[in-house]
C-alpha cells in the first residue's frame, strides 16, 4: 500500500514538474518572440527633400499646419501632439545633411493608443514621405 501511495506521489511530482518545465519553456519563448518595444507614442518619418522647403517652420513645425496639406491631414487623423526635428542643429543647406535627408526627420508623437503600425502604413504612402518607421531602441552587440 505504501508503494502504491509512493508511486501516486512520483508520478504527481513528475506531472507537476514538467507542467513547470513547459511554463518556464513558454515564458522564455514570449520574450524572445515578442514584437519589437517601442516608445509607445512615437514614429519617425523622413520627408523627400523637395518637401522639405514647402515646411512653414522647419525648425519647430506645428504638427496641424506644416505647410504640406496631406502632411496636415495624416497629423489631424493621427492626432499627432508634437513634430520635433531628431537632429535639430543640421542645417538644410548642409550638403552632408541633405545627401543623407537627415534635415527632414521628425519624430512624431501621438496619443499612447495609438495603433503606431496603422500609422507607420499611412505615412509612408504619402508621396511627401520618404519613410516612416517605429521610433524603437536598438542595441548594437560587441
Amino acid at each position: 500500500m505504501v508503494s502504491g501511495r509512493y508511486k501516486k506521489m512520483s508520478k504527481l511530482a513528475a506531472l507537476s514538474f514538467t507542467i513547470l518545465v513547459i511554463a518556464l519553456i513558454f515564458s522564455a519563448l514570449l520574450t524572445f518572440c515578442s514584437p519589437p518595444q517601442t516608445t509607445g507614442s512615437e514614429i519617425l518619418i523622413a520627408l523627400k527633400p523637395e518637401a522639405i522647403s514647402l515646411l512653414i517652420q522647419p525648425q519647430e513645425p506645428d504638427p496641424m499646419h506644416t505647410g504640406i496639406p496631406t502632411l496636415d491631414a495624416l497629423n489631424r487623423k493621427w492626432n499627432v501632439r508634437r513634430m520635433v526635428r531628431v537632429f535639430p542643429y543640421v542645417s538644410p543647406d548642409d550638403e552632408a545633411a541633405a545627401r543623407y535627408g537627415l534635415a527632414g526627420i521628425y519624430k512624431l508623437v501621438v496619443p499612447r493608443a495609438t495603433n503606431l503600425t496603422a500609422m507607420v502604413r499611412d505615412y509612408r504612402a504619402d508621396p511627401h514621405i520618404d519613410y516612416a518607421e517605429l521610433n524603437q531602441p536598438y542595441e548594437i552587440e560587441e
